[in-house]
C-alpha cells in the first residue's frame, strides 16, 4: 500500500472517530446548524489579548461607532467627520470600539449527585456536557477562547486544554464525545473512577495535548478547590457554572470571587424531574449518594409535600442569590429535551440570541 493511501485510511478512520464521537454527543446532527444561527450576548466591554469579534474596553478600529474627539496634529485626516466638520466649522476625529477576543470558563459539575442521577439522555451529567459543548462551540465560532473544567465534591479535574479559533470546535467535540463514550461504557461508575486517580484509562485515550489531567487531590472538597484561587480564572471574562448546586456551603463565596475577577458570571441550575416529584412510598433507608449517610424515613403524602416544598425553596434561593448579585440565572430540567431546554435560553435574550 502506498503512503498516500495509507495516509488517506488514517484521515478516514480519524473522522470516522470523530463522527462517532459527535454522534455521542449530539444525536441530531443538526443542531449545529441550529447553533449557527446564535450567537451570547455580552453585557460589558471587553479587553482581550488577540484579534476577535467582541466590543473591547479600548478603542480601535472595528466598525461600530464609540464617539467623537477633537482632531490633533498627527491624527489621520482619513478619520475626519467631513459632514460634522462642515455644520461645526470644527475637525473631529471619529472613534470605533476595538473588537477582541473574550475567555469563557465553563466549570461542569461532574459530582455523584450530577453522574449517577437519571438514565440515558437524562442523566445531568451527559446534559451538562451537551449545555457546555454548545455553549463552547458559540464562544469558538466567535474567535473567543474557551476553557472548560469539570469538578466534582473532592477536586477539580481539568481534562481539556484552553481552545481557541473556530477550527478548535473539532477537538471541544472530541474530548467531550470521548468523557460521554467512557461514561456510558462504565455505567454507575463516577466520574473520577472512570479517569482514574492517577490518570489512567480516560487519559490513555486523551489527546497528546491533554494528556496531564490537572488533579489536585489535596483539596478537600470542590469548593476549597475554587477559594484557593489556583483553579479560578486569571483574566476578565464570563463563566458559565453548570450544577445541581447541592453542596452544603461555599456557593456564596465563590461567586463572589468570581466576580471580583471580573467574571461575568451565567448559573445554570440543572436538576431532574424525579428530584422534583420523587416516586417513593412505604418505609425507605434513604442514601445521600454524596456522603453515604443513612436515613430511614417512612414515606407519606405529607412527607412528600414537605420535601417538594423544600426543593421548590432551594431552588428559589438559588435564584436569588444569583439575581442580587447579577448574575444570570436558569433553571432546567435534564428530563426534558436538551435542545428544547437550551432554545428555552433564547427567551430571554439577555444571554443568547438569534443573529
Amino acid at each position: 500500500m502506498s503512503s498516500d493511501m495509507q495516509s488517506t485510511g488514517i484521515n478516514n478512520s480519524h473522522q470516522q472517530d470523530a463522527m462517532q464521537l459527535l454522534q455521542l454527543l449530539f444525536p441530531d446532527q443538526s443542531w449545529l446548524s441550529t447553533l449557527d444561527g446564535m450567537i451570547i450576548r455580552s453585557n460589558s466591554r471587553v479587553k482581550g489579548m488577540l484579534a476577535g469579534k467582541r466590543r473591547s474596553s479600548q478603542l480601535g478600529s472595528s466598525l461600530e461607532f464609540a464617539d467623537y474627539r477633537p482632531y490633533v496634529s498627527g491624527d489621520d485626516v482619513r478619520r475626519i467627520d467631513w459632514n460634522l466638520y462642515g455644520r461645526t466649522s470644527k475637525a473631529y476625529i471619529r472613534q470605533y470600539w476595538d473588537e477582541q477576543e473574550r475567555s469563557f470558563n465553563l466549570y461542569v459539575d461532574s459530582s455523584k449527585s450530577m453522574s449517577s442521577f437519571g438514565r440515558g439522555d437524562s442523566n445531568k451529567w451527559l446534559f451538562s456536557l451537551r449545555l457546555a459543548a454548545s455553549v463552547g462551540y458559540l464562544s469558538l465560532i466567535c474567535e473567543d477562547r474557551v476553557q472548560i473544567n469539570l469538578f466534582n465534591e473532592l477536586e477539580m479535574i481539568d481534562p481539556i486544554p484552553s481552545l481557541y479559533g473556530k477550527h478548535a470546535k473539532f477537538t471541544l467535540f472530541k474530548h467531550l464525545g470521548q468523557l460521554i463514550h467512557h461514561y456510558r461504557n462504565e455505567d454507575g461508575q463516577s466520574i473520577v473512577d472512570i479517569i482514574g486517580r492517577n490518570g489512567e484509562g480516560l487519559r490513555a485515550d486523551m489527546n497528546a495535548a491533554a494528556s496531564d489531567l490537572d488533579i489536585h487531590e489535596d483539596w478537600s472538597d470542590m469548593m476549597r478547590a475554587f477559594q484557593s484561587g489556583a483553579s479560578l480564572p486569571r483574566r476578565a471574562g464570563v463563566t458559565w457554572l453548570f450544577s445541581d448546586g447541592l453542596y452544603d456551603e461555599g456557593l456564596e463565596s465563590l461567586l463572589s470571587q468570581l466576580q471580583a475577577r471580573g467574571q461575568e458570571v451565567v448559573f445554570v441550575h440543572i436538576l431532574h424531574a424525579e428530584e422534583w416529584t420523587p416516586q417513593l412510598e412505604g418505609e425507605l433507608k434513604l442514601i445521600d449518594i454524596e456522603t453515604n449517610r443513612k436515613t430511614e424515613v417512612a414515606i407519606t403524602p405529607a412527607i412528600l409535600s414537605k420535601y417538594e416544598q423544600g426543593v421548590a425553596q432551594f431552588q428559589l434561593t438559588l435564584r436569588q442569590l444569583c439575581e442580587s448579585r447579577g448574575i444570570a440565572y436558569y433553571g432546567m430540567n435534564s428530563s426534558l429535551p436538551f435542545m428544547e431546554q437550551f432554545i428555552g435560553l433564547l427567551s430571554s435574550g439577555e444571554t443568547i440570541s438569534y443573529k
